[in-house]
């Protein structure tokens, strides 16, 4: 039974292996399934302009790419449909104007998430940029684009054709209905000419064309791009700055990649020649399955015919434990049979009581007798006479009982000692062959302990992986079904191999043990840095607990005034660390909000205003004045683009930081003053005249003699009017 559950456990062993390499084999032909299924469907995306744009897009911002993808998903997130960027949601039919059209957007206009109402643009800066709702990289940074529609002021130019342009870009896109507004208000589609033909653009008309209102635009004449401006001074000339068009990558249609396209129909074609393979695997997997149950199959039968043996013998041995009772109880009876008396004083007992009784029936007898005859006759026999006869007639019955008993019992007794010699023969066979194998059993025993010792012994010798197994093996009980001809067989198997080993590379040895060493100094190494790690990481936390507190206070104490400035203008801001694993990645971010609906948000390019950003810029180096150890400070034109509110209280903030006793010196440049502005007796206010060309008179534009001409001039005036009066 045993030499057969050995075997089934083999067969296990070989359906646990079968069915392992089943699941590799379904988990492979899953795998190349589902490199078939991604291959067909990047081909079928190659084929797709929006997919390609988008795959464009992600190798130049993968965060943006992300993005776009998450809002293709949550569409109906929004009130209003939100536009992709530019560069996958627009085109240029006509391919010769693409280069143009390019040319009149920067990178991030390229790049931006396009909203048509406040609602929509507040919803989509917080799911992309406010939380972690996308599912974006934290420090992603995701430009959001809104503004209210205006009238904006109409494209420049009447005489287009006659200057030799060919039509305005807007006209040359395609787009949604919903981007136009940010064509025109944020890239100016709508005011930027194109000529194809530079030779046709007569470049200083149509400079004094585009820059007619004053606001100044951009054309482009065959490869170059000009960007015509007025001087807000002087005589408002007109300047214009060119530069060459360049190819254009993101408006183009991109045509699918053949080297891709190759790499995708070889991937598939490899896939489906290993699912080939797999497949083939699989009937041999299959073959051998059936083949392991047939084993299975005739392994049960074997069992049961075993398992019907082992129940006859164990009825058998249940048969002999009976029989065994049942000696033990005649033993007991034959014990109780020795032990009683013997048969001659039992039978001199009985021969006693006989005797006894015999006289006790002659006495009764001869009183019977003597009575009977002293009676007149029988029938006149009293109770007690009657009573007589029939205790005699009694003890003649319990007489003969006894006689007949004490026979029974001498056949009995002859039969059991007859039935008893028997089983002590039988008793004494069992004990000799009980004691012969318990002999046995105790050699072999104290061999197998010996022998046991000996091998724990030699197992204390061994390298640990070899303790660790014999220790599993101890566990599991697999060392103790193994019978001593299993070993001998395994042990001239190992020897056998080690012979291959030894024959096949005669330095197997050496080399294991030159590995041995390069492990262990290896490891010695990785220890070593391990340790240098730790003392690193405790340097840096040390240096970093050092300096970081210090950055907090200084931080706090800065945001504490940035949080004052924007309260006094009515708005709301906040300064913050922002920390990163990478050091070179930590900055400052700056919050804000200027409106009474919104939420604090990051200062981004993109987001607010040029105005409002001033404003944010100016306040947030006023707060850093104080912490500042520069001896003066300089900001040119910061007020440009705010509107009167926020230049007037940020001129007032700027003179009530900047002209304390122990504040430095601070310089503001800018082309205008509000009036009635806050003044202190520490500013002083420089007046510069500048220009192309200096007078000749000497004196002439000096502003102090322009001052004391003025004062002058209204004096006399003052004078004449006087005299005019009282004449």
């Amino acid at each position: 039974m045993r030499k057969v559950n050995r075997e089934h456990s083999q067969t296990t062993t070989r359906m646990e292996d079968l069915q392992e390499r089943q699941k590799k084999n379904v988990d492979s032909s899953a795998g190349q399934q589902a490199n078939i299924s991604v291959a067909l469907n990047q081909l079928k995306n190659l084929e797709d302009e929006r997919h390609r744009k988008l795959e464009k897009l992600r190798g130049w911002d993968r965060d943006m790419a992300d993005a776009v993808v998450w809002l293709r998903n949550h569409q109906d997130k929004f009130k209003m449909e939100v536009f992709e960027p530019p560069m996958i949601c627009c085109t240029v039919p006509d391919r010769r104007y693409t280069d143009a059209i390019e040319a009149c957007f920067n990178q991030d206009q390229l790049k931006i998430l396009v909203t048509q109402c406040e609602e929509d643009y507040v919803a989509l800066n917080s799911y992309l940029n406010d939380s972690e709702q996308a599912g974006l990289r934290k420090d992603a940074r995701i430009n959001v684009w809104f503004r209210p529609k205006v009238d904006l002021s109409p494209p420049p130019m009447n005489e287009l054709k006659a200057l030799g342009f060919d039509d305005y870009a807007i006209n040359k896109i395609d787009c949604p209905d919903g981007l136009l507004w940010f064509l025109t208000r944020e890239v100016n589609l709508h005011r930027t000419a194109i000529g194809l033909d530079a030779s046709k653009v007569d470049v200083n008309a149509a400079m004094e064309a585009v820059s007619r209102d004053g606001n100044g635009a951009k054309f482009i004449a065959g490869r170059v791009m000009n960007t015509v401006s007025r001087s807000r001074y002087g005589k408002r000339a007109a300047t214009n700055m060119t530069r060459d068009l360049r190819p254009a990558r993101n408006l183009v249609s991109s045509t699918i990649d053949p080297e891709i396209k190759k790499k995708l129909d070889q991937t598939i074609q490899e896939a489906r020649q290993a699912l080939e393979v797999i497949n083939e695997d699989a009937n041999n997997l299959a073959a051998e399955e059936r083949e392991i149950r047939a084993e299975e199959a005739l392994f049960k039968k074997t069992f049961d015919a075993l398992e019907a043996r082992k129940k006859v013998v164990n009825n058998q041995k249940k048969h002999l434990a009976t029989l065994a009772a049942k000696i033990e109880t005649n033993k007991n009876k034959l014990r109780d049979l020795e032990n009683a008396p013997s048969v001659e004083d039992e039978r001199a007992k009985l021969k006693k009581r006989l005797f006894e009784i015999s006289k006790k029936r002659v006495r009764i007898v001869k009183e019977y007798t003597v009575s009977f005859f002293c009676c007149d006759c029988v029938g006149k026999l009293t109770s007690a006479q009657q009573q007589l006869i029939r205790a005699a007639i009694a003890d003649q019955v319990e007489a003969t009982r006894s006689g007949l008993e004490f026979l029974q019992v001498g056949a009995n007794k002859n039969a059991l000692e007859t039935l008893c010699q028997e089983k002590d023969e039988k008793y004494q066979r069992a004990l000799a062959e009980f004691e012969e194998a318990d002999q046995i059993f105790v050699a072999t025993k104290a061999d197998a302990k010996n022998k046991r010792d000996i091998s724990l012994e030699l197992v204390r010798g061994m390298d640990e992986e070899f303790q660790q197994q014999f220790a599993r093996m101890e566990m599991d009980g697999s060392v103790h079904d193994r019978s001593v001809n299993d070993l001998r067989t395994e042990l001239d198997l190992q020897r056998a191999n080690l012979d291959m080993i030894s024959l096949t590379n005669p330095g197997v040895v050496e080399q294991y043990e030159r590995r041995k060493k390069e492990i262990e100094a290896l490891t010695k190494i990785l220890e070593d840095r391990e340790k240098s790690t730790r003392r690193v990481e405790r340097e840096i936390k040390n240096a970093r607990d050092r300096w970081q507190p210090a950055l907090e206070q200084l931080v706090a104490s800065i945001g504490k005034k940035f949080s004052a400035a924007f309260d006094r203008i009515g708005c709301a801001g906040e300064i913050r660390i922002s920390p990163h694993d990478d050091y070179d990645k930590w900055a400052i971010d700056i919050l804000v909000k200027f409106r009474d609906n919104e939420k604090l948000q990051l200062l981004t390019g993109q987001r607010q205003s040029g105005g409002e950003r001033s404003l944010t810029t100016i306040l947030y180096l006023m707060s850093l004045t104080e912490e500042a150890r520069t001896p003066f400070s300089l900001v040119d034109e910061i007020n440009q683009g705010m509107d009167q509110r926020a230049e007037r209280a940020v001129h007032n903030s700027l003179v009530e930081v900047t002209c304390k006793p122990d504040s430095a010196q601070y310089f503001l440049i800018t082309p205008k003053l509000l009036p009635d502005l806050d003044y202190h007796e520490r500013m002083k206010v420089l007046c510069v005249n500048n220009g192309e060309w200096l007078p000749e008179t000497p004196g002439l534009g000096n502003m102090n003699y322009m001052i004391e001409n003025f004062v002058q001039i209204n004096r006399d005036r003052v004078s004449r009017d006087r005299s005019s009066r009282a004449g």
